[in-house]
């Protein structure tokens, strides 16, 4: 985004349109097209080659209603099985034997990496559940192509049976990624065998001697839980790459894709809209724009962070006949399943109703393993305006009041006329450099939030106005050009004495879920460890975040419970070459 011009900015302005004219006589040239063509067909296929591979780790295989599931997720680059920065977003769903979403949410992922916890209803139903994790990327070969997990999740009020999922190989082709053909990394997990209760258990991880230091570097995840419950290894369910479809969906390389429709109140697309604008409301504005593809969305790049954010959307031309759609960011593609009902078998009983008696009594104690939500920064905070620095910026304290924003402008503000037309209220801006007025109308915002109806602009009190800031040169944002900007900014900077068009729509989004840290005890002193609450987590320690040096050495500690019996140490990840890593080791609470 840039502006085109600039007061003694002349030269710069000619240097600009010499290059334009160049680039248009070069696109003239039969040959030269058809040198970009093929530039631009080579860069699609190589960029079309790139697949991504998602593995899931989850701090247990077996849960109960009203518990939380911990998870870590590796996306790797399916060639090298690297993690890749290729997505930033990670969508994330649990559904059930009757192949309904139960919970769905997305999170971040950094370099590759992410972690997230979800929350199981109380009034879940007993049976087998899938996970499944995919980036948008990985759209376009749903539902074979992405991470599956079955995993079995119990409710003690309603047992009276349970659900079985029975996955046929054409809709859903789980199978262990050990027998996949995939590249496993050797580590040694060294821990003492036996403990007594509430007692300090040290871990060593450490890669074998044999490997290279840039294989020893490894990002791992790390769950210890009762050994009947332990995570089995990673499950992964696609089809090879050759069956694979066309690319559609793009990397969320640069931030999450928030995708819209316009409707007509009668039904069908809107024909009449080209764009779609965006706006943040707050004191530093912020202005996006999207233009309708050939399917009749609109996209826009959204940060992909946890903040929520109430994001402004407004058509190009008011139209009160029209209404604004989300497309849901979810797959619809869900795996055919078939379900069936069944009973509990063999020790599958005293598993879950262990689980469910230690649930139970943490609920009744009031303990938990999930802290609180980190915090973010408000939500629409902005950093810079999208037009930068204004030209100018009246700020109206410095001035006698004024009774109307009319008069405001008229003595206030130069180069900018507020005045009645035909038509209702309009705004002339003049052109610093020939100073005559723009035939295409300004950019007219209050509070950072489009304005098109300028009867609301001429009704607003001056004394809820902390200033004007204002563009008068044309301003360049990808394709569009503004032909001047006027922000009128208040007090409040919310716009709260505002009312928005009909056409207007305002939407509370968040692109990721917060992330929240896993909270463990610890009995350093013998006042703790002397204390009366009754230990009986069912996973004693989560930390998906483990990583270790080219020293491939790593250590964590953790405390035992005060439930006797066999438990497991779980390590999954991905070493720096771009091999899994899995590794296990049990001991023994007595």
């Amino acid at each position: 985004m840039c502006r085109l011009f600039n007061k003694g900015n002349k030269g710069k302005a000619a240097i600009l349109g010499r290059i334009l004219r160049k680039i248009n006589e070069m696109m003239k040239t039969p040959v030269k097209i058809f040198s970009f063509l093929t530039i631009l067909t080579l860069t699609t296929a190589l960029k079309g080659q790139t697949n991504e591979l998602i593995v899931v780790h989850t701090d247990r295989n077996k849960y109960v209603a009203g518990e939380d599931i911990w998870f870590s997720i590796y996306n790797t680059d399916e060639s090298t099985g690297r993690l890749t920065p290729g997505s930033l977003v990670a969508y994330v769903e649990l559904t059930g034997p009757w192949n309904t979403p139960v919970v769905q949410i997305r999170i971040r992922l950094n370099e590759g990496k992410g972690d997230g916890t979800f929350h199981l209803p109380d009034t879940i139903s007993s049976g087998d559940y899938i996970i499944r994790a995919y980036t948008n990327r990985m759209k376009d070969n749903l539902p074979e192509g992405c991470t599956t997990k079955i995993i079995g999740i119990y409710n003690p009020f309603r047992a009276s049976s349970y659900y079985r999922d029975t996955v046929t190989s054409d809709s859903l082709g789980v199978f262990s990624q050990k027998n996949a053909g995939m590249n496993y990394e050797t580590v040694s997990i060294l821990a003492d065998s036996v403990f007594g209760y509430r007692e300090k258990v040290a871990v060593k991880i450490l890669a074998t001697n044999t490997c290279p230091a840039t294989s020893r570097f490894a990002f791992m995840s790390v769950s210890v839980t009762p050994s009947s419950v332990s995570d089995q290894g990673y499950e992964f369910g696609a089809k090879p790459f050759s069956k694979r479809s066309a690319f559609f969906n793009d990397f969320e390389s640069k931030g999450h894709f928030l995708t819209l429709r316009i409707r007509s109140k009668e039904g069908g697309n809107s024909g009449r809209q080209n764009r779609l604008f965006m706006s943040v409301q707050g004191k530093v504005a912020g202005f996006r724009y999207a233009e309708k593809d050939s399917s009749g969305r609109y996209t826009f790049i959204i940060p992909a962070d946890s903040r929520q954010r109430t994001y402004i959307l407004q058509p190009e031309v008011p139209d009160n006949e029209m209404k604004l759609e989300i497309e849901p960011s979810f797959s619809p593609k869900l795996p055919g399943s078939v379900h069936f009902k069944d009973s509990l078998r063999g020790k599958e009983t005293e598993i879950f109703e262990s689980l469910s008696f230690n649930h139970q009594v943490n609920r009744i104690y009031g303990i938990t393993a999930k802290s609180e939500e980190k915090a973010a920064e408000p939500g629409n905070i902005l950093k810079r305006r999208f037009y930068g620095i204004p030209e100018l910026e009246i700020i109206l304290d410095d001035y006698i009041r004024l009774p109307d924003m009319t008069e405001v402008f008229f003595e206030l503000v130069p180069g900018i006329l507020l005045r009645e037309g035909k038509n209702g209220y309009e705004v002339k801006i003049t052109n610093p450099l020939t100073g005559t007025f723009y035939e295409e109308p300004p950019l007219i915002m209050i509070d950072g939030v489009i304005l098109n109806d300028l009867s609301v602009l001429v009704s607003l009190d001056p004394e809820l106005v902390e200033k004007i800031e204002v563009v008068r040169t044309p301003y360049l944002t990808g394709d569009l050009i503004l032909h001047g900007i006027v922000n009128v900014i208040t007090r409040s900077g919310d716009f709260s004495k505002v009312i928005m068009p009909d056409y207007a729509a305002i939407i509370p989004y968040r692109a990721v879920e917060p992330a929240c840290d896993f909270v463990s005890p610890s009995y350093n002193d013998e006042q703790t460890k002397a204390g009366r609450k009754p230990d009986v987590r069912n996973t004693l320690y989560w930390n998906p975040s483990l990583t270790t040096g080219t020293d491939g050495m790593s250590e964590f500690e953790f405390w035992t419970p005060d439930v006797p019996g066999e438990y497991t140490i779980t390590v999954r990840g991905v070493s720096g070459a771009g091999k899994m890593i899995s590794a296990t080791k049990s001991f023994i609470v007595k």
